[in-house]
């Protein structure tokens, strides 16, 4: 009877541990969202008279296999059903219709969920799939920081659609962080701090305090971090950077430019206001800010080193973004005359300039701290080596918080983005002993930052899923050419290729088509003002003729777009080079609306009186038929003229020359009035 009785518990407990497995499945959340989202499509099926046709999902798990993905399985969409469903457009979360973006929603099969959003993709209640729950691994990435996502496949500097994460990218670029740190991609990285090895001539031992104490106070445009130094330290460093040797020639130069007779500031003013110093340069807040703050030069670097930098800057910093100005020797000493007179620290101490007499023992100590703080990352003094000195960063953006350390910081939320956020805009703020200085970046810095490293995660991505632009060839020359663009420092501000900055609205890449060569030589010459409304213009650099004639030659021989007309109005009939015709097509599209023309029109565009004489008429053909082609963000409307229209409207700039001071106002080109 006991054994009868046992096997009947025993067999009645299994078949209710049978039953609660069933039971259990069919109380799973999802399932309870499932029916809600079938109610609401049918409901909406019915009311978009779509009915017909329309076939709800399952009650069951759905899932995206990702096979490329290292066989990644997302099953997201087993609750959030709506995601490529047109229907549930502006439906409650979350059976939502994904915004539209390149990949969704008809990318889901090729890219799934977690790829983006982060997340567990295998899990079906919300705590483990969204990663909030206690043993989840990496969380969702939330949505301040979702450009992170496009980062992992998107390689490039600038990720078209993600203005958060390419401010990232190029913030971290410009903070020198992968100086110190190490990201694949990265290794031919260099910084953009000059070399220190004419310091010792340059300024004086009260300035490198100052300096070393706090970058931000002295330049606001430094992009040299806060190290938060003692004062012990930082008079240590002071003679160590003290105690280099200058080298011979570059001492010889400031030396001899020290012993010169002083300059004109008047003159000195006009050669800078017209040398528009300020397109790269700030003074006092106002300018590009790309270069250093020059409203208190004269007190940063003395009289001799100025002279020599000026005449010669890449003989002091061969990576230097300047270009090098044909001042005489007279006139550079008229500038720096001027910047000596207005453009100083009339609050530095007198001895602010005095050089530092060198204490080998404290020199000595100041080496140790020179490499123990990573300074050769950025300033590489012969010797010094370029390892890497921070902890690398690959893989940092799938951490998962229980590995972080977060120290004293007992006010953070334990995830990731809040560690990271918090390491950027307070990095000594987690335990004492910690080297990584401050770079003083506000929230939305932090937040593009933080980003950009979310978007360095551990998880490869197959080839064919990592992109980047396609290169454009460099064309950089060799030879004298390539020698006067490096001297003029050309790719400091335009692009040929897949080289140099976007400072400059015009890329040299198809200059050769577009404008003309006596023009280009005697802009090189002697350059102006284009497009009033930009902060951005052309420095005067006084080039020298014969320069000019090299360089413009080499830009109309090579820097040539093939599709691009050299006469656009060959075999086509006289009436589509009918002028008048362009004027009234000029006058009625509303361009003056933003084109000067004489004295009137507006400013937004570049000016067109003297357009016939700049610009090719292939080149203003080819643009009138599709400016974005051009320059995607350009603002110019793409009217969609016709070839007959565009070669009329081309063939009236073709008009518009300067009038020699000898002709009568009535001869003046069409179109001014």
């Amino acid at each position: 009877m006991p054994l009868r009785r046992l096997f009947a518990i025993s067999s009645v407990l299994f078949l209710l541990v049978l039953a609660i497995s069933p039971a259990k499945n069919a109380l799973r959340s999802y399932r309870s969202l499932q029916r809600q989202y079938r109610k609401l499509a049918s409901s909406r099926a019915h009311s978009l008279k779509s009915a017909q046709g329309y076939e709800a999902r399952p009650v069951a798990i759905q899932q995206i296999w990702l096979r490329d993905f290292e066989n990644r399985v997302d099953r997201c969409t087993t609750c959030h059903l709506g995601v490529a469903d047109p229907l549930m457009a502006g439906a409650p979360r979350p059976f939502d219709l994904h915004p539209g973006t390149p990949h969704t929603p008809g990318g889901f099969d090729r890219f799934g969920c977690t790829s983006c959003h982060g997340g567990q993709g295998l899990a079906t209640t919300q705590p483990d799939a969204h990663g909030s729950s206690v043993d989840a691994g990496p969380p969702m990435t939330p949505p301040v920081f979702i450009e992170a996502g496009c980062g992992r496949c998107h390689l490039s500097d600038s990720v078209a659609g993600a203005p958060v994460l390419s401010r990232g990218r190029a913030l971290i670029a410009r903070a020198g962080c992968y100086a110190c740190h190490a990201v694949r991609g990265q290794d031919a990285f260099r910084s953009e701090a000059p070399p220190l090895a004419t310091l010792p001539l340059k300024t004086g031992g009260a300035w490198v305090k100052r300096w070393l104490k706090d970058p931000k106070s002295v330049d606001p445009n430094a992009t040299m971090p806060n190290f938060h130094l003692t004062d012990q330290a930082i008079d240590e460093l002071s003679h160590f950077l003290f105690a280099a040797q200058v080298p011979k020639e570059l001492a010889g130069r400031i030396e001899a430019a020290a012993a010169e007779p002083p300059g004109s500031s008047a003159n000195g003013k006009k050669l800078v206001s017209e040398s528009r110093c300020i397109t790269c340069h700030t003074v006092e807040g106002k300018g590009k800010g790309s270069a250093p703050e020059l409203s208190k030069i004269a007190s940063t670097a003395s009289r001799g080193w100025l002279l020599a930098f000026l005449r010669e800057p890449q003989a002091f910093n061969p990576r230097t973004a300047m270009p090098r100005y044909h001042f005489s020797e007279t006139e550079s000493r008229d500038v720096v005359a001027f910047l000596e007179d207005e453009f100083r620290d009339f609050d530095a101490p007198k001895d602010i300039l005095e050089p530092l007499r060198v204490n080998q023992s404290l020199a000595e100590n100041g080496r140790k701290l020179f490499r123990l703080y990573g300074c050769f990352s950025c300033h590489d003094p012969a010797g010094s080596g370029s390892e890497k000195f921070g902890p690398e960063l690959d893989g940092i953006g799938d951490k998962r918080a229980q590995s972080l350390d977060f120290g004293r910081r007992t006010d953070l939320v334990r995830a990731l983005p809040a560690w990271l956020a918090a390491k950027l805009e307070s990095p000594r703020s987690f335990a004492d002993g910690l080297k990584m200085p401050s770079y003083g970046f506000n929230a939305d810095d932090s937040r593009a930052v933080t980003t950009a490293l979310l978007a360095l995660g551990a998880q490869g991505v197959p080839d064919r899923y990592r992109y980047a632009p396609p290169q454009k060839p460099a064309l950089l020359p060799g030879g004298p050419v390539g020698s006067l663009i490096q001297s003029y420092r050309c790719l400091s501000c335009h692009q040929i290729g897949d080289r140099g900055a976007d400072v400059s609205t015009a890329p040299l890449t198809y200059e050769g088509s577009k404008v003309k060569r006596d023009w280009l030589v005697d802009y090189l010459v002697l350059s102006y003002t284009l497009r009033p409304i930009l902060e951005e213009r052309m420095p005067v650099l006084r080039m020298p003729r014969e320069d000019a004639t090299q360089l413009a030659d080499a830009l109309e021989s090579f820097y040539v777009d093939p599709s691009i007309l050299a006469d656009p109005f060959a075999g086509r009939p006289a009436s589509d080079a009918d002028p008048a015709e362009g004027q009234r097509l000029y006058v009625g599209l509303g361009c003056r609306g933003c084109h000067i023309l004489g004295s009137s029109g507006g400013y937004y565009g570049p000016p067109l009186t003297e357009a016939g004489k700049r610009l090719k008429p292939g080149w203003t053909y080819a643009w009138l038929k599709g400016p974005q082609r051009w320059r995607a963000d350009v603002r110019c409307p793409d009217y969609g003229l016709s070839d007959t229209d565009a070669l009329r409207l081309a063939a009236y700039l073709e008009t518009l020359v300067p009038v020699a001071p000898s002709a009568k106002p009535e001869k003046a080109a069409r179109g001014v009035r």
